[in-house]
């Protein structure tokens, strides 16, 4: 399911370098059906596991996602996915390997490859290792996840209303997606069910992520989410287009950091 990686890809954003107080984090998040839009799903459950490690140098995440989806026949889809990132804190290289399984186990997406930033403008190429001998050119502005966040929580502080960057995350055999970002308000420190989180600004925003082809107004998955300056996100909604799924911040655990 495109979506779920859109998913994956809008979670893998925990925030770049430059991020104030950014950390490490380990967070759990309980998915739930909110709304359906079709008679074929009656049903859905869900549960991401989300880990950034601060590697000094770079930024690492490891995702698994279980999502159970109740068709109206009474079927039930499972989907595994686990969705592995590496990414230099210098901006440069971003390496990931995306994998989802079926009901049976058996593998329906297997891509991994590496993305460097060859140019001033933030051109580049991406290599696929799988599939294999695959390469595409990074448009100029193309963004990696931790640059991505990045632009998006200072948007958040600077009061702007949206951004528009371009980008690469590994999620699709595509290249780099376009993206409309809107800032839909930004906070002060308020109080929490998590203690670290409540004395930090956040800002909360509506992620849609479209596919760079000329007139293609439709969005492929569309997200909000309230995302603090550590680069923690609470509060999720995913449009998945046939329904739409919220996310509760279950879990958190924000580990000591070696790199401080």
């Amino acid at each position: 399911m495109k979506s779920v990686l859109l998913f994956l890809a809008a979670m893998a954003m925990p925030g770049a370098a430059c991020a104030a107080g950014l950390t490490g984090q380990h967070a759990v998040y309980d998915l739930t059906l909110s709304k359906v839009r079709t008679h074929d799903v009656t049903g859905a459950v869900g549960q991401m596991s989300f880990d950034v490690v601060d590697g000094c140098t770079g930024w690492a995440t490891t995702q698994h996602l279980t999502l159970l989806v109740r068709n109206v026949d009474g079927t039930l889809n499972k989907s595994v996915t686990d969705y592995i990132t590496w990414e230099s804190k210098d901006g440069k290289t971003f390496t990931f390997s995306l994998r989802e399984r079926d009901n049976d186990g058996k593998v329906q997406v297997d891509d991994a490859g590496t993305a460097v930033h060859t140019g001033a403008d933030n051109t580049g190429i991406v290599t696929y290792t799988t599939p294999a001998d695959t390469r595409m050119a990074l448009p100029p502005g193309t963004l990696f996840p931790m640059q991505h966040t990045e632009a998006l929580l200072a948007a958040g502080r600077d009061g702007k209303k949206f951004i528009a960057p371009p980008l690469f995350d590994g999620t699709t055999p595509d290249g780099a997606q376009a993206t409309f970002v809107a800032v839909l308000g930004h906070h002060g420190p308020t109080p929490t069910h998590f203690a670290s989180l409540s004395g930090l600004p956040s800002s909360d925003v509506d992620i849609a992520f479209y596919p760079r082809k000329p007139g293609d107004q439709n969005p492929d998955f569309r997200t909000q989410m309230r995302y603090f300056e550590d680069g923690v996100a609470t509060n999720l909604v995913l449009d998945f287009g046939d329904f739409v799924m919220t996310g509760k911040l279950a879990h958190l655990t924000i580990p000591p950091s070696a790199c401080r």
